[in-house]
């Protein structure tokens, strides 16, 4: 007994002694996060300032100070998840990728692999084509937070691009059911009805996604997919309404006043198609598309006018 008694003595003193060491060398570091409640040093309180400087300069579009500042702050504290990650964007944000992806995968380690960190790792490699990776990364933030509706679709769009539609549809589904409100996971189910061949369906995640913005500040791009939908369901008055608004929210294109040009077409509304195409011409004499409507719209006005005599 007294040996048995001396030898938990001795493991608990030699615990003790290994968490005090833990401690001394943080302090050493002059980094120790635990708690995070309050800074243990004054380099750690001037980490904090470098990258509340950096992500508020990041915020104002001031790329190259952001990252600056936030190199710093790495350099000070470099056992900071926060700062690495926003490194991370800055560094990915200029181009370099490759040094991007390690400090994101450096600032998912030192967070304990928060799912949110490991999305956005996960969208990294998606970017750079690396899709078993990526889907690893969806998976594993899934199974730690099976309602985090980034990392469904993250799991979603891998699937997309392997040509996996149907199980791609189902994780948006999911993360639409866990944010119904998330632009992007209704974007990505319209695409892939409309891929599809279903435009009803591409429809109702369309409306759902303008929904989800003040009137008047739908962007271009919703407004043309709603319009093609509409087109493709013979809505061609609805079409040219969701056309016209898009050519109203940022510069037209070719392609845009062409698109409209047909949908005013379709709905027998000659003068305007031509009208429609020559903007089109306008902007890109030659753009096929438009060329071809325009000539669509010569035989239909050729039609009308023997038609009247």
């Amino acid at each position: 007994m007294p040996r048995m008694a001396s030898q938990i003595e001795f493991q608990r003193i030699a615990t003790l002694t290994v968490v005090a060491l833990s401690f001394c060398l943080a302090f050493s570091s002059g980094c120790l996060l635990v708690g995070r409640e309050k800074p243990v040093s004054k380099q750690v309180a001037t980490s904090r300032q470098l990258s509340q400087k950096g992500i508020s300069a990041l915020d104002r579009g001031e790329w190259d100070n952001g990252e600056t500042l936030l190199a710093q702050s790495v350099k000070a504290c470099p056992a900071d998840p926060e700062p690495r990650r926003h490194y991370a964007e800055a560094l990915w944000h200029r181009g370099a990728r490759d040094r991007g992806l390690a400090e994101m995968r450096e600032a998912r380690r030192l967070s304990g692999e928060d799912p949110a960190l490991t999305v956005r790792l996960g969208e990294m490699c998606f970017a750079l084509g690396r899709m078993n990776e990526a889907d690893a990364l969806a998976d594993e933030a899934i199974d730690v937070s099976p309602r985090l509706a980034t990392a469904w679709a993250l799991r979603g769009q891998v699937a997309q691009a392997t040509g996996r539609l149907d199980d791609a549809l189902s994780c948006y589904h999911r993360g639409i059911e866990y944010q119904r409100d998330d632009r992007s996971l209704l974007y990505l189910t319209a695409e892939i009805y409309r891929q599809q061949g279903r435009p009803e369906r591409a429809l109702s995640m369309l409306e759902a996604l303008r929904d989800s913005y003040p009137a008047g500040e739908e962007p271009q791009h919703v407004l043309y997919l709603q319009g093609l939908a509409f087109v493709a369901l013979t809505r061609y008055d609805d079409a040219a309404e969701s056309l016209t608004l898009a050519l109203g929210r940022e510069t037209p294109s070719a392609e845009l006043y062409c698109r409209l040009a047909e949908a005013q077409l379709l709905a027998g509304r000659t003068p305007e198609a031509n009208a429609a195409v020559q903007q089109a011409l306008a902007l890109d004499p030659h753009h096929e598309p438009s060329r071809l409507v325009g000539q669509r719209i010569e035989l239909a006005s050729h039609s009308l006018t023997t038609i009247r005599r």
